[in-house]
């Protein structure tokens, strides 16, 4: 979202800005209304694209080559003063809240915003854009930052190669430029539509993203050449205006970003600035006092760009409840005087500053550097286990010590495993005093299995076989499935160390026992078909998430039949854990607005029947059904036993599943 002043001549790009911000800031607190305004980002990244062409290749036209530190330099006057004072508001902003998942969080994101790598640590963590919880960042926004300037680093050095090799060639530099340009573009279209639609870390893709750039950087070089204005240049124009205006209220293109979702407003940005020079000359049909509010709004974009995604964020957190209407505004407004503030005093002081030392690239680049680690340094020194409570005992240590005598007077009859307990699951089926106080943090317990001489993976997407349980024991069970499953690792690990049984988990979030689905997800189950079929397990378990069955709607072809029953037909001893109750997206912000008071956050239990338990009663294996111990009473409560049951919106925490797997037992 970089600005040169050399644009000022050009109000039509000062109006994208502000379209493009508008839309963006109107997406995110409105996001039923203006269903597609994050296209706003895409937007921006042509804009740049072409800005930052057209400075570079003038530079190069006039002394035949390109001072990279001197670029950079400029980059860092421009970018880095607002970005970095809004990282700190944001970070003692986040710390006031006392709120844990967002303390806890917040060093790592302040450093990949600080160093320009928020989208990468986002691509890993697999976020997702459009989510707005207790888990998000209220530095996310700052992964588009993140690809433009990693945009500014590389592109300078493949112009100054340009150059060379145009200088040895006596090609134009132009048009090897536009042939680098060329191949960009293609690639990493094909890439974000052929390999990234549909990846969850690609939205944030510095290459998925890089056609964007690319075609506004072409612009720039068509726009080098002697031309004059052609006939329907006028009308060109406004259509471009018009495509891109109508494009933010298409609903489903985030469905296709960063591909083909994002290209109609891409070429209908590049059309407009390709045409503006001589539409501009003929005003757009407005007021003049509406377009110079827009061209307002156009210069302060990306300091408003900055302030308004913490905002969204940490003001419902301070305010104790969602935004409505009137917040809304004011946060608005809000974000507009902050933004005023940043661009009249921090902006332009640095951008247009004439000390000597300024233009000092070693200077500038080791300021900017020494500012971001002490930033960094200090929020990773600040207090980071906020809110977090550990427990009094150890309570793994606990359920392996419960006795099993199924005799047991008072013991509950349809769990004859263990005695009464009061902790998480336990307070839900045995007669428990009623307790809603947080002893347990959700926290305080990992998602995934630790690491281990018998659990080896690489990364948490991809668990293969890791053994747990009684490691040494002869009888097997395997446990299979997506992210679901992940979340029973520690109670299956513990019926193992109870139940004699070693506990092979083959565990990939997003990736179910199923067919037709990822590629890369048949591919894995292809890949472990062989070994659950073998009859090397006692008991298979399979766990996934599933939507509810509906026999009219559903597509006839069952992703589960087919491997499923490939497992009965050879004999294997499956069973299959019944999805958890469906809490939908409201669950992680309910938490973050009523932590002292949770009840709030109960809903009724849903008991329809989700597709994967329907075929395992088709099929004839046995469901392990938890619902009693999630949703007592037909009500799904927030806190149980004293710990959180959920992780997020969809996961039940593992902490709680850990007090959970006594209540069914194996035998």
């Amino acid at each position: 979202m970089s600005k040169a002043a050399s644009d000022r001549t050009r109000r039509d790009i000062q109006y994208l800005r502000a379209l493009a911000v508008a839309s963006v800031v109107v997406y995110h607190f409105w996001p039923n209304r203006l269903v597609s305004g994050f296209l706003g980002v895409d937007v921006f990244f042509v804009i740049s694209g072409f800005l930052i062409t057209s400075l570079i290749v003038r530079e190069v036209a006039t002394t035949s080559t390109l001072s990279l530190t001197n670029f950079w330099v400029r980059r860092i006057r421009r970018i880095f003063p607002a970005a970095i004072v809004v990282i700190i508001a944001t970070a003692i902003a986040t710390n006031a809240t006392l709120l844990a998942e967002q303390v806890q969080m917040l060093g790592r994101h302040v450093f990949a915003s600080a160093f320009s790598f928020e989208n990468v640590l986002l691509g890993l963590d697999a976020a997702n854009y459009d989510r707005r919880d207790g888990m998000t960042s209220p530095l996310q926004h700052y992964w588009s930052l993140s690809v433009e300037e990693q945009f500014y680093l590389v592109w300078p050095i493949l112009v100054l190669v340009a150059a060379l090799v145009a200088r040895k060639s006596k090609v134009p530099v132009v048009r090897i430029l536009a042939i680098v340009l060329g191949v960009i573009a293609v690639a990493s279209l094909v890439y974000a539509i052929a390999f990234a639609q549909g990846v969850a870390s690609s939205y944030f893709d510095t290459f998925a993203r890089a056609w964007e750039l690319a075609i506004g950087a072409a612009v720039a070089l068509w726009a080098q050449r002697p031309r004059e204005s052609w006939r329907w240049q006028f009308i060109a124009n406004r259509v471009g205006w018009a495509v891109l205006a109508v494009t933010f209220f298409v609903p489903g293109l985030n469905d296709f970003a960063p591909g083909i979702g994002i290209l109609p407003a891409v070429l209908a940005t590049a059309l407009i600035l390709a045409t503006g020079p001589a539409a501009s000359a003929r005003t757009l049909p407005l007021s003049r006092q509406f377009l110079s509010a827009t061209e307002w709004l156009g210069d302060r974009s990306y300091s408003v760009y900055l302030w308004h995604w913490p905002i969204v964020i940490l003001l419902p957190i301070y305010l104790g409840r969602e935004l409505g209407l009137v917040s809304k505004v004011a946060a608005i407004a809000l974000t507009l005087v902050l933004a005023e503030l940043t661009y009249r005093f921090v902006e332009n002081p640095v951008r247009y500053a004439k000390w000597p030392w300024t233009f000092k690239p070693a200077i500038v680049g080791a300021v900017a550097f020494v500012t971001s680690a002490a930033v960094v340094t200090v929020t990773f020194l600040a207090p980071q286990e906020i809110g977090k409570q550990e427990p009094d005992v150890d309570l793994t240590a606990k359920m392996l010590s419960l006795p099993t005598t199924s005799g047991t007077a008072g013991v509950v009859a349809e769990f004859p495993y263990v005695l009464p307990y009061c902790d998480g699951a336990g307070a839900a089926v045995f007669d428990c005093e009623r307790n809603a106080d947080l002893e347990f943090d959700m926290a305080a317990y990992p998602i995934a299995p630790p690491l281990s001489s018998t659990c080896q993976y690489e990364e948490e997407t991809f668990i293969v076989d890791c053994v747990m349980g009684d490691t040494s024991a002869s009888r097997r069970i395997a446990l299979v499935g997506d992210s679901h499953a992940r979340a029973m690792w520690a109670s299956l690990d513990l019926v193992g160390k109870r139940a004699g049984y070693a506990v092979h988990e083959f565990l990939t979030p997003r990736c179910s026992y199923r067919l037709f689905h990822y590629d890369w997800c048949t591919e894995h189950n292809r890949d472990i078909e062989l070994r659950l079929n073998s009859g090397e397990f006692d008991l298979v378990i399979l766990a996934q998430s599933s939507s509810v069955y509906n026999p009219a709607t559903d597509n006839p072809i069952n992703p589960f039949g087919e491997l499923w029953g490939e497992l009965k037909s050879n004999g294997v001893t499956v069973a299959v854990v019944k999805d958890s109750p469906k809490r939908g997206p409201v669950l992680s912000q309910c938490l973050k607005l009523n932590r002292e008071n949770p009840g709030l956050c109960t809903r009724p239990f849903d008991s329809r029947i989700d597709r994967a338990t329907q075929t395992a009663l088709d099929l004839g294996f046995p469901v392990i059904e938890l619902d009693n111990a999630y949703c007592p009473d037909n009500l799904c409560e927030a806190v149980r036993g004293g710990m959180f049951m959920w992780r997020d919106n969809g996961h039940i925490s593992a902490f709680y599943h850990l007090t959970a797997p006594l209540l069914f037992g194996v035998s």
